[in-house]
């Protein structure tokens, strides 16, 4: 794109505050702004592939919780004691009211809800005279409380049959207590029914003697009461009549707690739930850049150039080509490409302003390596150090200068006198370097402000066939600003995992109310894929066949 910048509007020599850039900003943010459609996502990111792009992302915290919480499952295994579980079954069998015999004693009566009986004698089966009868029988230790606590007594559905489950830690035991309380709970309820019998034989002894002898010959039927004595007297050597042993219980084989497949299983599906839910609330609450798709979400600009993390980095600063892997020098020819064949049809130097939201993006060496690969393939090139408050392209290209940014634009010195070539692409890459000494090294915030800054750019473009300009941090400083008005192109420098996208959205904004339109993103940090032959090769470029070509006819000589 090209700046917006209109000459009949120069100011009077002086420096120009940054307010009255922000001054004009306010007066036309309105017009730019409702112009500025790269501002508006083209397509909203589906929800699905964010799903997949945030798992993606957070992989690593989904895997480490999930083996957290696996190891904690395994853990809990071999720690937990183990519990023995053994069952039997006791039938009821209730009595009927009709039974004018038995309905006076202590039995369970039937009702009109077959349910309600079972019931009635699962409570009976739980309980403390039970539970201390069990204790005397298996020489427990212990409160009768506390040994009914490991035994539970459910009726089964749709039958008369009480369920009788007890907990214990030895699998012996745990048959013992089920089969205790079966047969407890029928002692309990015989001795019961047995001192009912006995005093309701007293009564009706005492009742028959009274009779005269013409009372009892008259007494006859099964409802008499010799009768019912006789009856009372055979039920006498009996148990309770309403409960009955079906199943006894046998020594369980394996574990019941703790539970190995299903702790494994809440395990790992705690992990998942756990890491999940973890990754989305940190992509929700995570202010950084993390992938490009947030990038389509905010921007209708595209991606230029796709920059490999490269792991032989080892701090934030600019590094020059040699200091970068092959698949990255790759991906700056990429980037080069993509930008000289939007300039196809298109006369006159182009001049790119390299900026980013941030420092520490990758912008510098971003705009070092975009510029030698220019100069690589053999075109003239100017590298203008605008970033005058931190430097950095003098260090990365070991190059040295007399005069920089500052001595030209404060008219100390010449652009031509105060360019230095480089040793490794000569003429080819020539740079303007920031002063850093001298009375031109202060007021740094200032210098581009100057009057000469509008110059600046429109002279580097009739002494080069390319013009890299690195700019600092737009979002963090509008130092650059006027040059940014000046150049052709501006690339935004973004890095994966560093990159605020509130300060990347500052930097739209401020673009925007400046009519400034970005070319596009380079995104630094990209996974790398692997590097394949064609970036290991050794073969030689056709500038570096040319030099050993020269070499040798020099050497022949």
């Amino acid at each position: 794109m090209s700046g917006r910048y209109d000459p009949s509007e120069r100011r009077s020599p002086g420096i120009v505050g940054e307010s009255a850039y922000h001054g004009a900003s306010m007066a036309t943010s309105e017009a730019n702004g409702r112009s500025a459609e790269w501002l508006r996502p083209r397509v909203e990111q589906q929800g699905l592939q964010r799903y997949v792009s945030t798992i993606r992302e957070r992989w690593i915290l989904i895997v480490s919780l999930t083996l957290l919480t696996t190891l904690a499952a395994v853990a809990y295994i071999l720690i937990a004691p183990k519990k023995y579980t053994a069952s039997t079954d006791v039938l009821v069998s209730p009595v009927s009211n009709s039974d004018t015999a038995l309905s006076s004693l202590p039995l369970i009566k039937e009702t009109s809800d077959p349910t309600r009986d079972v019931e009635t004698a699962a409570r009976l089966i739980v309980n403390r005279q039970v539970a201390l009868r069990v204790k005397h029988d298996l020489g427990l230790s212990g409160g009768p409380n506390s040994i009914a606590s490991h035994v539970n007594a459910q009726p089964v559905a749709q039958s008369n049959i009480v369920t009788i489950t007890a907990e214990a830690g030895s699998a012996k035991l745990a048959q013992q207590l089920a089969n205790g309380f079966a047969r407890g709970v029928i002692e309990v309820q015989t001795d019961q029914f047995h001192s009912a019998i006995d005093s309701t034989i007293a009564a009706l002894a005492t009742r028959v003697r009274a009779m005269s002898p013409a009372q009892r010959a008259a007494s006859v039927g099964p409802d008499s009461l010799p009768a019912q004595l006789a009856r009372l007297q055979a039920l006498r050597s009996q148990p309770d009549p309403t409960l009955r042993i079906e199943t006894t219980a046998a020594v369980p084989k394996t574990p019941s707690s703790p539970k190995k497949k299903l702790s494994l299983i809440a395990g790992v599906l705690a992990g998942l739930i756990l890491g999940t839910g973890s990754a989305f609330a940190l992509q929700v609450l995570d202010p950084r850049l993390r992938r490009e798709e947030q990038l389509r979400g905010l921007y209708s600009l595209p991606i230029l150039g796709r920059i490999p993390r490269d792991t032989r980095r080892g701090d934030d600063r600019a590094l020059a080509p040699e200091r970068l892997s092959p698949s990255t020098l790759e991906a700056y020819r990429t980037l080069r490409a993509i930008l000289a064949a939007s300039r196809v049809g298109v006369t006159g130097a182009p001049a790119v302003l390299v900026t980013s939201p941030s420092p520490s993006e990758g912008k510098s060496t971003t705009a070092i390596n975009l510029a030698s690969s220019l100069a690589l393939a053999g075109n003239s090139v100017i590298l203008i150090e605008a970033d005058l408050r931190r430097p950095s392209i003098g260090e990365a290209l070991g190059a040295t200068g007399e005069n920089g940014t500052g001595s030209v634009l404060l008219g100390m010195a010449t652009l031509e006198d105060s360019l230095v070539e480089t040793k490794a692409y000569g003429r080819y890459l020539r740079l303007l370097l920031a002063d850093t000494s001298g009375a031109a090294s202060g007021f740094m915030a200032d210098q581009l402000f100057l009057p000469a800054a509008r110059n600046l750019v429109a002279d580097s473009k009739r002494l080069a066939d390319y013009v890299i300009v690195d700019s600092p941090p737009l979002s963090e400083v509008i130092d650059a600003l006027p040059l940014a008005q000046q150049v052709d192109e501006v690339l935004v420098v973004v890095r994966l995992g560093k990159t605020q996208l509130t300060k990347l959205q500052n930097l739209g904004e401020l673009l925007a109310t400046h009519d400034l339109q970005p070319v596009g993103f380079a995104v630094v940090g990209v996974p790398p894929t692997g590097e394949g032959y064609y970036y290991t090769a050794a073969a030689p470029t056709p500038g570096e066949r040319r030099a050993r070509a020269a070499e040798g006819a020099a050497s022949q000589t």
